[in-house]
């Protein structure tokens, strides 16, 4: 390496090189990562510390010197010094890293990152058999889990608080009414604004079972001691019925269900429907949800083909096709182009964590009476899609000034990348990484 003549030249070349970054702020349309891209003060990373690696030799006397006009100092060196650690003024985080990686004496510099503990819920089937929330390593039944959201991590920033997701599917065992229970693993989760455009009621109950697990996935209870966990564990829950008890329903019930959605205060609508036909009065509930500023989630469907179903297939709903516990595709899941990203879908006839049972998505839910609660593996881009509505509403609990196409970006460029490099057909962006998607 080469040595640093003196300090003065080192004070001399840094003033230079970072006068015009003091008075400017990184440009939201630079941001490029994680690194350059979040606000100085995000939590990710401490918010006075950046990390430096010299190409030149230098003492801890030379580099305080240098850089304490400059309103930063050395603070410690790693073991060995490996790297150096500056103390730079707080909030300043990103300008100073931009400016020091551009030098040809550093090697590199960057924000010093906070870690965290994985958040464990203590729901008694988290582990081993919610291997779709789990973060990259984290083992299921002693296989490691190398495909879920990266639940974990996001859970340290964002859990949804103050964000209303609907649910416009079967209904949602939410309350006790009539003939109808509030599932357990429910209880305690906050439910607003309901509507059952099947029976024309405010009560939207669910008398098939597919919509109470799909709600779970986004808004299960969560560290009550019981059953599951949910991705979005604080969110506020809208159930809006427009499927009957056959899991069938018009696009006219699914339609007015989007527009109560978008005119009740949700943000993420959850679509977790299909039609091989698409229509002009879908199509303009969807645009009036995107443009009134929700993010739509619709599974792109289950027959396998090459193709995508209604409403994923509009270019304003989110298109979700479904992994496996292996991050392949899941055989059922849609897929071509116009879809988006994927998510755990689940694959109920392979075993590959080997703990016994199927490799669906446990949830709780009902099947026969809706007062019969039970935990139930199932598979589909059903059970894929509100893993990204529940991402959704982690981000805008996390950036709440973002928009939906802000929300929606994050989700997409921050998926982790499967198959063909970039965008392809099969997997669309990539796999939904919720923790990684608060950085975007």
């Amino acid at each position: 390496m080469k040595s640093l003549r003196s300090a003065a030249a080192f004070v001399l070349f840094l003033a230079a090189a970072s006068a015009p970054l003091a008075a400017q702020q990184v440009a939201p349309e630079l941001r490029t990562g994680a690194m350059a891209g979040e606000p100085a003060d995000a939590p990710g990373h401490a918010a006075d510390r950046v990390l430096i690696k010299f190409l030149v030799d230098a003492t801890p006397q030379q580099i305080d010197s240098a850089f304490r006009p400059h309103g930063v100092r050395w603070l410690e060196s790693g073991e060995g010094r490996a790297f150096e650690v500056l103390q730079v003024p707080e909030g300043t985080v990103a300008d100073w890293v931009s400016l020091l990686s551009a030098q040809p004496w550093v090697e590199y510099a960057e924000p010093d990152f906070l870690a965290h503990a994985l958040d464990t819920p203590n729901d008694t089937y988290f582990f081993p058999y919610q291997w779709n929330f789990y973060d990259a390593g984290v083992p299921s039944n002693g296989v490691p889990s190398w495909y879920g959201v990266q639940g974990q991590s996001a859970w340290n920033l964002s859990t949804g608080s103050n964000v209303t997701v609907a649910i416009v599917d079967t209904g949602v065992a939410y309350e006790n009414y009539g003939n109808f229970l509030i599932a357990p693993d429910l209880a305690g989760a906050t439910f607003v604004a309901p509507r059952n455009y099947v029976n024309n009621t405010t009560h939207a109950n669910d008398d098939n079972g597919h919509g109470t697990h799909v709600c779970g996935t986004v808004r299960q209870t969560t560290n009550n001691a019981l059953g599951c966990a949910g991705l979005a564990r604080n969110v506020r829950i809208m159930p809006v019925k427009v499927l009957n008890s056959a899991g069938s329903g018009t696009h006219s019930w699914i339609a007015n269900g989007i527009r109560w959605a978008a005119d009740n205060g949700a943000f993420a609508i959850n679509l977790s429907l299909g039609s091989s036909s698409g229509s002009s009065t879908l199509s303009s509930a969807v645009n009036y949800a995107w443009g009134k500023g929700c993010v739509l989630a619709a599974a792109t469907g289950n027959s396998g083909a090459a193709r995508i179903s209604y409403p994923a297939r509009y270019t304003n709903c989110i298109a979700v096709g479904a992994t496996r516990f292996d991050g392949s595709r899941s055989y059922y899941s849609q897929y071509g182009t116009g879809i988006d990203i994927v998510a755990p879908g689940g694959d109920v006839t392979v075993d590959q964590n080997g703990d016994g049972y199927g490799d669906g998505i446990l949830q709780q839910t009902f099947q026969g009476s809706p007062t019969s609660f039970a935990y139930y593996f199932f598979q589909g881009t059903s059970m894929a899609t509100p893993h990204v509505a529940a991402a959704a509403a982690l981000v805008k609990a996390y950036r709440p000034a973002y928009t939906n196409t802000q929300v929606r970006n994050a989700l997409q460029n921050s998926a982790y990348d499967l198959g063909a490099a970039g965008y392809d057909t099969q997997f669309g962006y990539g796999l939904l990484d919720a923790y990684e998607a608060l950085f975007h």
